[in-house]
């Protein structure tokens, strides 16, 4: 009896493995979807949030826990933003007077889109207002606009310290055991912690951090309340 061309040997041919590839590419499409829906989910909470930051800004009821101190960290960027918001509100003068009558259309969704996107920079100067630090009964909160919300137990913290330090990057960033929470690439205060406590961080990450720095426009004032609250060595200054 003769044998298959393909097989020399005169042994059974064995049976081809199973095809798994329409599965992997499967997995694929199923992933950028999740990613997707995650990004609306969170555009939307942004947006939500920002119309929320915007009426407590007007009725001037900004988001601290009773019997909490609140320290604004908005001082190096309530300018650039303002500037921003002027840009935006010419541009919107400007492209009303260029686009041709005829097309009114087009007039009113510039508008509308100008609009929004001025109202949008002054969301973010509302976030950045009414979500302070805030030194609280329970322990010390650390924020950024509707992106950050860190709460340290006092019975974690070991002190802070006047720190200048600056890098480059993300707004807020784990590294090394330290949480960087940025305010125009810099940061004058630290905290540090006497146990590791595990902070949730922007997209729904976590991080393990051992101290936190982080930008207080009265840097010193919050320094000393939170010495009040938990202790720790003498005031201390420097820069890195």
């Amino acid at each position: 009896m003769s044998t298959p061309a393909n097989d020399t040997t005169g042994a059974p041919a064995r049976p081809a493995p199973p095809h798994t590839a329409p599965a992997v590419r499967g997995g694929r499409p199923r992933r950028a979807a999740a990613s997707v829906w995650r990004l609306i989910r969170l555009a939307v909470r942004f947006e939500i949030d920002m119309w929320a930051d915007l009426g407590r800004w007007l009725l001037r009821r900004p988001d601290v826990p009773p019997g909490g101190r609140a320290f604004a960290y908005r001082g190096p960027v309530v300018a650039p933003i303002l500037a921003f918001f002027c840009l935006s509100a010419a541009e919107v003068v400007a492209v009303d007077l260029l686009v041709p009558w005829p097309w009114q259309w087009l007039r009113i969704l510039v508008l509308a889109l100008g609009l929004w996107g001025a109202v949008w920079m002054l969301g973010i100067l509302a976030a950045v207002t009414v979500r302070p630090h805030a030194v609280t009964p329970s322990g010390l909160r650390v924020r950024y606009g509707s992106t950050l919300d860190v709460r340290l137990p006092w019975d974690a913290v070991g002190g802070a310290r006047r720190l200048v330090s600056s890098r480059d990057g993300r707004t807020v960033q784990a590294e090394d055991g330290t949480l960087h929470v940025l305010v125009s690439h810099q940061t004058t205060v630290e905290v540090t912690l006497t146990r590791p406590v595990a902070v949730p961080l922007p997209r729904g990450r976590r991080a393990e951090v051992s101290a936190v720095r982080l930008h207080a426009d009265d840097a010193e004032g919050l320094v000393r309340a939170v010495r009040e609250r938990a202790g720790g060595d003498g005031p201390a200054t420097g820069a890195r």
